[in-house]
């Protein structure tokens, strides 16, 4: 009930890896896990009013593990014949483009206040990606297997 050290343990803002998240394929989930730490960090940066450059390492580093992670998960979709592989490549693409944009503005302003959202708003649709897109696939791949009830 105190206001120690506990609250710091676990801040409200800190995403937890669950099985909520898992897609079921080991090497995606660790990558999954990796792009939550990273959100993590980026959160974490933001919130304790880090500087730009700080702010903008971390905002790269989730972009490159971005593009790493997308380009493994379309082979992926496309080995295992996910119906709709080529829009969620097409997702893929749209997102790329939109992190180009961000980190551009992100770039060219000084305001700490609108480098602080665009760091949000990047880490958000990485988020999104993940709970909204990625979990189609997860759900293809549990119906290929089919009910597994005794």
């Amino acid at each position: 009930m105190g206001t120690g050290g506990s609250a710091l343990e676990k801040p409200e803002w800190e995403i937890a890896w669950s099985d909520c998240l898992s897609m079921g394929v080991p090497e995606m989930d660790e990558e999954h896990r990796q792009f939550i730490a990273r959100v993590n960090e980026l959160n974490k940066a933001i919130i304790e009013c880090e500087d730009k450059a700080s702010v903008g390492r971390r905002m790269k580093l989730m972009l490159v593990q971005a593009a790493e992670h997308f380009a493994h998960e379309e082979a992926l979709l496309v080995r295992s014949k996910f119906p709709q592989a080529a829009a969620h490549r097409a997702k893929h693409a749209e997102l790329t483009a939109q992190f180009d944009r961000v980190m551009k503005e992100f770039e060219e302003t000084e305001l700490s206040f609108v480098w602080a959202l665009k760091g949000l708003s990047l880490k958000q649709r990485l988020v999104e990606h993940l709970l909204h897109e990625d979990m189609k696939y997860r759900d293809f791949m549990r119906a290929q297997e089919g009910p597994e009830q005794t």
